[in-house]
């Protein structure tokens, strides 16, 4: 056997797990945002082949479960419309998550966005476009969370879907 042979045997292993990573998330955490208007939540993802799925996960940041939206690809970016939040709600909890087809998946940090009345909140990251704000599907993590989308989130807009299993 030539020397050649096994030294690109070993090659070949190292190339496939490379070229086999997880997505990359890229996302600035949001600060804050105002009462009642739908958000608006964007993310660079990209991955070595194809990303699958894209969602944000959110609660308000008192409860237990999260609750998702998908997000679709917008030419730039990934991006989700959330439900509006109540002003009784102080700060939401949230992570943007990204699986790719080989089912691999990538998250970020889990960020806490506080609940400000309009003007307080300098940029809030309002959802601009009424067809997205009006056609929001939420979906349930849990038995738990029942047949409803929770109080602490505006319901205008918003199908609620409840957990199905896994």
């Amino acid at each position: 056997m030539s020397r050649r042979g096994p030294a690109l045997l070993l090659l070949v292993p190292a190339l496939v797990a490379f070229a086999d990573d997880p997505p990359s998330v890229e996302h600035q955490p949001i600060p804050c945002t105002v009462p009642s208007k739908p958000i608006s939540i964007c993310a660079g993802i990209s991955d070595d082949a194809m990303v699958a799925k894209a969602k944000v996960y959110f609660r308000a940041s008192d409860e237990k479960f999260y609750a998702w939206v998908e997000m679709s690809f917008g030419g730039l970016n990934y991006c989700a419309t959330l439900p509006g939040v109540k002003a009784k709600l102080k700060s939401l909890d949230y992570y943007v998550q990204a699986t790719d087809d080989n089912y691999q998946t990538q998250r970020t940090s889990t960020f806490q966005m506080a609940v400000q009345p309009d003007g307080v909140c300098e940029f809030p990251p309002l959802e601009k476009d009424a067809a997205r704000a009006s056609a929001i599907r939420v979906y349930a993590t849990s038995p738990k969370q029942g047949k409803k989308l929770p109080d602490e989130f505006e319901p205008t807009g918003v199908t609620w879907v409840a957990f199905a299993g896994s």
